[in-house]
Formats: structure tokens, sequence, C-alpha cells
């Protein structure tokens, strides 16, 4: 059988783009946690999604979808707004835990969305969701067990409960979006839409607590890292879209799991955090989970 280069080519660039988009989406953590720590969340959330809207924006023009905007009905408007305000308060929740928390303990935490997520899509839309998907997540929130076991007082920590807000909000976004929107919405419209909306809610509500002033305190670390968290989590958006034009992008799903992974590795490596052998066991123990729930095995 003769192998048409361009075949090959084309499909390596396509599980580059895959993999791309996992890399991004593991670094996005790492990049908040150093902006979290330099200046107030709610600054530092409001610039993040200030750069990200941008971005995203920039992507639209570049491959035309922007010009979507114009067919938009006022009731998706209204919609996209509301995706918007989940989107703030869950980009929110994640700034103010990564203050006080660990990147390898606050996105583990808040991990938890996938499993309220599925659970929630099966009472509220029908869901399938049998005895094999229902091992996976118990696998998962083991793993999650297993990371979080070398905190102590976990229940007392601040940080802890903000992971959790965010986990229960990004479960309510896909549904929300599932609900109104619909699976069939333009995903770039989609992404540069809510982050423009969270955009506008996040500086009217650092204009309402009167924290503008605190952006003259941010370092340079801190500035570079609300802008890399942005480029980066746009970089994840657009390798995802340029990876969707080449083919179905279900099939390299289970690439994209890999992103948990990258966000354990950035963390050690960039955020210098030490992760004992039960964080670890538990890592391999959530990507196996993802990995199973996505296979359908």
């Amino acid at each position: 059988m003769i192998l048409d280069p361009l075949a090959i080519r084309n499909l390596l660039i396509w599980i580059a783009l895959a993999l791309g988009s996992a890399i991004f989406l593991g670094a996005t953590p790492s990049w908040m946690r150093c902006a979290a720590k330099r200046a107030d969340p709610s600054i530092a959330v409001a610039l993040f999604s200030l750069v990200l809207a941008g971005s995203l924006v920039a992507l639209g023009a570049l491959n035309g979808s922007l010009a979507g905007v114009l067919t938009l009905t006022p009731l998706q408007i209204l919609w996209l707004a509301v995706c918007g305000l989940v989107s703030a308060l869950l980009w929110l929740s994640l700034f103010t835990a990564l203050t006080g928390g660990r990147v390898s303990r606050v996105i583990p935490a808040y991990l938890l969305y996938y499993a309220i997520s599925l659970t929630a899509s099966h009472f509220l839309f029908g869901t399938q969701l049998g005895l094999w998907k229902i091992c996976c997540i118990i696998v998962i929130l083991l793993g999650i067990v297993l990371i979080e076991s070398g905190s102590s007082n976990l229940g007392g920590q601040l940080w802890f409960l903000y992971a959790l807000l965010a986990a229960l909000v990004g479960a309510l976004l896909p549904l929300v979006k599932h609900a109104t929107l619909g699976d069939a919405f333009d995903a770039t419209l989609y992404q540069g839409g809510r982050a423009a909306f969270a955009c506008v809610f996040l500086w009217i509500f650092v204009l309402l607590r009167g924290k503008e002033s605190t952006i003259r305190d941010l370092s340079l670390r801190g500035w570079a890292g609300v802008v890399f968290a942005g480029v980066s989590f746009a970089g994840s958006v657009a390798c995802d879209y340029y990876a969707s034009l080449r083919g179905d992008m279900s099939e390299l799903a289970p690439l994209g799991v890999l992103a948990f992974l990258f966000v354990m590795l950035f963390a050690r490596m960039f955020q210098k955090e030490k992760q004992h052998g039960s964080a670890v066991f538990g890592t391999l123990l959530v990507l196996l989970g993802q990995f199973g729930i996505l296979m359908g095995l």
C-alpha cells in the first residue's frame, strides 16, 4: 500500500494541533497562579479576561466567524451574556482560589466539575450514564482524593471552598450552553462572545469594588502571568479550531485528556510545587478515568 505523503503530513499536523491545545490549556493555570499571587484577584482576572477576549476576537476576525455576530438574534445574545456571566464567576473563583492554593491542589479540586456535569446531564437531558461511566467517575474521584490527601484540614482552607465553587460553576456552564445555544453553535464565536461579556462583567465588578487603582501594584511577573494566561487559553481555542478543520475532533479527544497531565507537570516545573507519590498515582487515576469515559469501552 502506497501512503500519500500529503495525507501523512495533514495527519501529523492534526495531531500536533490537538496536542498543542492540551499543552496550552495545561499551562494556563500556572500563568494564572503567577498573576493571582501578585495582585488582587478581581483585577487580575479582569485583565486576564481582557487579554483573552482581545485574542479571541482577533481569532474570530482571522477565521471569519466574527461576521456571525451580525446574524445573532437578541435571544442568542442574551444567552451568550448569561454564559459570559457564568464564565466571569468561574474565572473569578479560580483566580481567588489560586491566590492561596497551589495549582496542583486547586485544579484537581476544580476537576470535580467533570463528575458533576456528567451526573447533571444524565438527570436533566437524559444523557446515558451506564455502569462503565459510573466506574470511571469513581476512579476520577478516587484520583482527586489521593491528590488532595497531602493537604491537611482541606475544609478549613478558603482556597478549597473557592475551588469547589469553581467546580460547581464549571459544571453549570456547559449545561447552560447546551440548553440555550445548543451544541451546534459556532465554537469560536461562543468562546469569543462569552469572554467579551465576562470581561464587561468583571470590569464592572472591579469598578464597583474600587480596585482599579491596584493595577499599579502589579509586578512585571504579574503582568506576564496575566498576558500569558490569556494568550495560552486563546491558543488552546485556536488549536482546537484549526484541528477541527482537518477532521473530527472527537477522534482526537483522548489527547485532550493530557491537559490535566500538563497542568500537574507545569505546576512542578514552573511553580516548583512538590508532588508526593499519592499525587502522582492520583493523577494517573484521573487520566485513566477521563480516558475511559471518552473511549466508552
